[in-house]
């Protein structure tokens, strides 16, 4: 069944090609999520800082989605997420699902601060998991160590779509 998931995914990935919504100012191709919202006040740079956040703003509640719901598909992390962190996100959601365990509640993005760095914008996250917490027939599980912990993103322009490539845990927040 995993297997059958997995080549799901990639066959998806393939036909679907990452459509993401991009950085102001960048290619726009029709997408799958809606458009940033243009504050008109910013600057070209701080929209595009502003539309990494709300990136991984989406990520994380796409996140929640697919752990509450097994049912859900973890196709629905390919606009959002490439490269390796793709991979890990896939890995845990269906080893998660193995283990018959789904999520209640959701998470917080606590606080944030991005930078660009080169061709790629750099999120630093708060993620607030207090409120989420992991059952399996009807049993909480162990919850993970820190409620609440420091995740650092790299994002960048894939096929002229913003995705998280690099997802890092920084360590409590």
């Amino acid at each position: 069944m995993t297997h059958l998931r997995l080549a799901v995914a990639v066959l998806a990935a393939l036909l679907i090609g990452g459509c993401t919504g991009a950085p102001a100012n960048s290619p726009s191709p029709t997408s799958l999520v809606p458009p940033p919202t243009v504050t008109p006040s910013l600057t070209a740079e701080d929209q595009k800082l502003e539309d990494a956040k709300a990136r991984v703003v989406l990520l994380w509640k796409t996140l929640d989605e697919l752990l509450i719901d097994p049912s859900r598909s973890i196709n629905e992390l390919d606009p959002m997420v490439g490269g390796d962190a793709l991979t890990s996100l896939q890995l845990m959601i269906t080893q998660t699902e193995q283990a018959g365990e789904v999520q209640v509640g959701n998470s917080v993005v606590a606080s944030q601060s991005a930078v660009t760095q080169g061709d790629t914008w750099l999120v630093t996250s708060c993620i607030d998991r207090s409120g989420a917490t992991f059952v399996k027939s009807g049993t909480t599980v162990t919850p993970s160590p820190a409620p609440r912990l420091s995740h650092e993103d790299t994002l960048a322009l894939v096929g002229g779509y913003l995705k998280v490539t690099v997802d890092k845990v920084l360590g409590p927040c």
